[in-house]
């Protein structure tokens, strides 16, 4: 082959290296970014300033942040956040696509974090409005027979509800997020975070189905209650157990992710199954759903 034909022939391979690539490129694209402009109010429904420390995050069904801003003081209009979500023609990890659904997370400082109304994606070079509110929250901490301190945040409005059902319960006290009071084996503050009835022993988030094929992912059913987010842990004794997060799938074949959201509809309740790859050699592993 000749200079002039060894040059061809390159510049071809170039070409077909350049097409294939366009072409893959093609398939997922960048398309803009959405502006999501909001007020964030508290239980007052008093618009809150940047003294508030509170971070708004868009996350995906994956528990992947697409965007995250910082709340402002607010402008006349009284809007104090702007979030800007990456646009791309097939959802990443760290982009979204047009009409998903991202939810909507409330960070402050002090650690605490709370889901709220979540968000639908528009068009690139658009901007859509919201108004959410942070919940005021009480805090509660319990230590136990080592020293070890826990502290959880339970909404003040929810505290309020339960106390009114613990006085028709006759149940004496301030509520406690860390007793169980119609002994189920999970605590209020369990129940609290899956949307159960603490007061209703067969309401309860648990196992209610498990396929445990040879030569598949292992399928664990469950009841669950729109609006809140699920995971596994695993631990391979029930002897001083050590659980640990174990990634899932929504599906046999999907990819594994840390955590899962059935719906995102607060309404909506119903029976999901979530996957889980058990350890490769090991004698024996124990699963658990938990409501993140």
């Amino acid at each position: 082959m000749n200079k002039h034909c060894k040059t061809l022939a390159a510049t071809a391979v170039a070409f077909a290296a350049l097409h294939a690539a366009g072409v893959a490129a093609a398939a997922n694209f960048p398309v803009g970014t959405h502006l999501v402009k909001g007020t964030l109010k508290d239980w007052r429904n008093k618009v809150l300033t940047s003294s508030a420390a509170v971070t708004i995050q868009a996350v995906n069904t994956n528990g992947s942040v697409i965007a995250s801003t910082t709340v402002a003081d607010p402008t006349a209009d009284g809007y104090n956040f702007l979030l800007q979500i990456p646009l791309s023609s097939t959802a990443t990890d760290s982009t979204a696509a047009v009409d998903d659904t991202l939810n909507c997370v409330l960070v402050q400082d002090s650690g605490l974090s709370l889901a709220v109304d979540p968000i639908r994606v528009g068009h690139a070079d658009t901007v859509s409005t919201v108004s959410l509110t942070f919940v005021n929250m009480k805090s509660y901490t319990s230590t136990d027979d080592k020293g070890n301190e826990t502290t959880v945040y339970v909404p003040a409005e929810y505290v309020d509800t339960i106390a009114a059902w613990m006085e028709a319960e006759e149940i004496e006290g301030d509520y406690d997020p860390f007793a169980d009071y119609d002994h189920d084996g999970a605590s209020n503050y369990a129940e609290y975070r899956a949307g159960t009835n603490p007061f209703f022993e067969f309401d309860k988030l648990a196992i209610s189905a498990y396929d445990a094929p040879q030569s598949a992912p292992h399928a664990l059913s469950f009841e669950y209650v729109g609006g809140h987010v699920y995971g596994v842990a695993t631990t391979f004794s029930l002897v001083n157990p050590e659980w640990a997060t174990q990634p899932v799938m929504k599906s046999e074949t999907d990819s594994e992710h840390e955590q899962v959201m059935p719906s995102a509809d607060e309404e909506d309740v119903g029976m999901a199954t979530i996957y889980v790859v058990p350890a490769e050699g090991a004698e024996s592993q124990f699963f658990r759903v938990e409501a993140k």
